[in-house]
C-alpha cells in the first residue's frame, strides 16, 4: 500500500494522544454526554479520515502528497481529539486538550490549502504534457514509421481536398499506383530488415522523380500511391514511366514495380478511383507481358 508508513504514524500519534487524554482526564457519564455533539464530531471526524485514506491511496509518493497528507492527519487529529472531549472531561486547570484541539488546526488547513494549489498546478502541467503527447501522436500518425513517407490517412486528407479544387476549377487530378512485385515473397525469404531497406529505396526513388506538387505515400505494406495535382492524362502517364524506371533502378533487380495511373472524373469518389486504380493494377499483374513502358526513359 502507497504511504502506509502516514497511515501507520498518524495511527500511533491518535493511539498516544487517547491514552494521554484519559490518564489526565476522566471519563463522562452517560447524562453528562451531549450525544447530538457527538455524533456530529463523530461524523466530521469519520469524514477527515476517509479523506485522509483517499489522499493515502490515490497520491505517489513525493513531495505534494507529503504536504497534503501531513495537513490530512493533521486535521483528521484535532477532529479526534474534539471527538473525546465529548466523552472525557479534563480538570479546570489543564488547558493542554485545548490548545491540542485549537491550535493544529489552522496549521492542518494550511497545509492542505499549499498542497492543493501545488496538487492544481502540478496538474496543470500533467494536463500541458498530455496534450502535446496527443499532438505529437496526431501529426506522426501521419507518417509511415518505415519509409518516412506521409500515410495513407495524409494521402486521403489531401485527395479530399484536392478533389474539391478539381470539381471547383475543373482541374486535372491523377493519381499513380505503384506496386512491388513479389515483395511479400522477398520478405519472407530474405527478412523484415532487408524489406525495409527495400522499400526504403522505392520511397528515396518516389523523392527524386516527383516535381514539388506531387505527393507520395504509402498506400499497404507493397503499394504507394502519389497523388499529381493538375495533371493531365497524358502528363501522368510519363510521369508514371518515370516513376517505374526510377524505383526499378533504385531496387537494382531485387525486385521491380508496376505502375498505373488514373485521371479523376469529375465526381468520382476517392474510393470508385481507388476502386479503378486498383483493378488496372490486378490486371497488369495478370499479364505475363508486361513490359516496362518507357524503357528509354532515364531516372535524372
Amino acid at each position: 500500500m502507497k504511504n502506509v508508513s502516514s497511515l501507520c504514524l498518524t495511527l500511533c500519534v491518535s493511539i498516544l494522544l487517547t491514552m494521554l487524554a484519559l490518564f489526565i482526564g476522566d471519563l463522562k457519564s452517560v447524562n453528562d454526554i451531549d450525544w447530538v455533539d457527538a455524533v456530529g464530531e463523530a461524523t466530521t471526524s469519520m469524514m477527515a479520515a476517509i479523506w485522509f485514506i483517499l489522499l493515502m491511496l490515490c497520491r505517489p509518493r513525493g513531495r505534494v502528497t507529503t504536504v497534503l497528507l501531513l495537513g490530512s492527519a493533521t486535521y483528521w487529529l484535532t477532529t479526534w481529539l474534539d471527538l473525546l472531549d465529548e466523552f472525557i472531561a479534563y480538570p479546570l486547570q489543564s488547558h493542554l486538550f485545548t490548545w491540542l484541539e485549537s491550535l493544529p488546526a489552522p496549521v492542518s488547513m494550511t497545509l492542505l490549502t499549499w498542497g492543493l494549489v501545488t496538487w492544481y498546478r502540478e496538474q496543470q502541467a500533467v494536463n500541458r504534457q498530455l496534450k502535446q503527447r496527443e499532438h505529437f501522436h496526431r501529426e506522426h500518425s501521419l507518417i509511415d514509421p518505415v519509409t518516412q513517407l506521409y500515410s495513407l490517412r495524409y494521402l486521403l486528407i489531401q485527395l479530399n481536398r484536392e478533389a474539391v479544387l478539381h470539381d471547383k476549377r475543373n482541374q486535372p487530378l491523377s493519381l499513380v499506383m505503384v506496386d512491388i512485385k513479389g515483395f511479400a515473397h522477398y520478405n519472407r525469404v530474405h527478412g523484415v530488415q532487408k524489406g525495409d531497406e527495400s522499400l526504403n529505396e522505392v520511397a528515396s526513388a518516389l523523392e527524386i522523380a516527383l516535381r514539388e506538387t506531387d505527393l507520395a505515400c504509402r498506400y499497404t505494406s507493397d503499394r504507394f500511391a502519389v497523388l499529381l495535382p493538375e495533371t493531365p492524362p497524358d502528363e501522368a502517364r510519363v510521369l508514371s514511366q518515370l516513376i517505374q524506371a526510377c524505383c526499378n533502378s533504385a531496387l537494382k533487380g531485387a525486385l521491380t514495380v508496376t505502375t498505373v495511373q488514373a485521371t479523376r472524373i469529375a465526381g468520382e469518389s476517392e474510393h470508385a478511383l481507388f476502386e479503378r486504380l486498383n483493378q488496372q493494377l490486378a490486371g497488369a499483374k495478370r499479364t505475363s507481358s508486361v513490359a516496362m513502358d518507357g524503357e528509354d526513359v532515364r531516372c535524372l
